[in-house]
């Protein structure tokens, strides 16, 4: 069976960019730490991109698609 985990955590960033790429960076070495000797992951990708509006979103209800 596979199966895909999904997280979604937003933040803000005051100081612009360069705050995100250091947070990006944790968050990498966060997940290569939790995947670390894993058999069962077979891939690990982090993002970080711009979000709009102040709403959360229903992770449920989400359709991803690949390009």
């Amino acid at each position: 069976m596979k199966c895909r985990a999904i997280v979604v955590i937003d933040y803000e960033f005051p100081n612009g960019y360069k705050e995100a790429a250091v947070e990006q960076e944790a968050i990498e070495n966060a997940i290569r730490e939790l995947v670390k000797g894993n058999p069962r992951v077979v891939h690990s990708e982090v993002d970080i991109k711009e979000r709009r509006g102040d709403s959360k979103p229903d992770i449920k209800k989400m359709k991803l698609r690949s390009s």
